[in-house]
C-alpha cells in the first residue's frame, strides 16, 4: 500500500502568507495568473488557465528525507485549497508524469514514464526493489516536483 503525498499545509501557509520559499526565505514567491496546467501542489488538481491565481516558489522535495537539497520550482493555487490525502489521483493520471524512486541518500534507482494502465503495478514494483524508500511524481515535461509517494 501507500499514499501520495502533497506539500503540507504548513509550508504552503508559509508561502501564501510571506510570499517567500519558507524553506529558502531569501528566495521570493511570485503571484501570477495561471498559463500552464500546474498541478497545485496542495490539492494537487490542474489549475484553471487564465481563470485562477497561483504562486510560483522553490521547493526542496528531499527536505526531511536527505540531506541532499534538491531546490526546484512549483506551483500552489494562490487562495486556499484542500490539501490532497489519499492514493494516486485520478486528474493527475492524465499529465506527462515520471516516477522516481530514490534510495538512501536521495540516490536514483529508477526512473519510470507512469503509464495510465498500470501505474498501481508500477508503483508496486519501483517498491518491491531493494533499498527503494520513497518515490517522487515529476511533471515530465517542465521537469518539477509534483508529489512523493510513500509507503503505508
Amino acid at each position: 500500500m501507500y499514499k501520495v503525498v502533497a506539500l503540507s499545509d504548513e509550508i504552503v501557509s508559509k508561502v501564501r502568507g510571506q510570499m517567500v520559499s519558507p524553506q529558502y526565505p531569501s528566495l521570493a514567491a511570485a503571484r501570477s495568473l495561471a498559463n500552464g496546467y500546474g498541478p497545485c501542489r496542495s490539492c494537487l488538481k490542474v489549475f484553471d488557465q487564465g481563470n485562477e491565481d497561483r504562486i510560483f516558489f522553490t521547493y526542496n522535495s528531499f527536505e526531511g528525507v536527505s540531506d541532499l537539497p534538491d531546490p526546484g520550482p512549483v506551483f500552489v493555487h494562490a487562495d486556499e485549497c484542500s490539501r490532497f490525502d489519499g492514493r494516486f489521483p485520478e486528474n493527475l493520471l492524465e499529465l506527462p508524469l515520471l516516477l522516481e524512486a530514490f534510495g538512501p541518500d536521495s540516490v536514483m534507482i529508477s526512473r519510470y514514464e507512469l503509464d495510465r494502465e498500470r501505474y498501481e503495478e508500477q508503483i508496486a514494483e519501483l517498491f518491491a526493489v531493494d533499498g527503494v524508500r520513497m518515490i517522487n511524481l515529476r511533471n515530465a515535461e517542465a521537469g518539477c516536483f509534483v508529489a512523493r509517494i510513500e509507503r503505508q
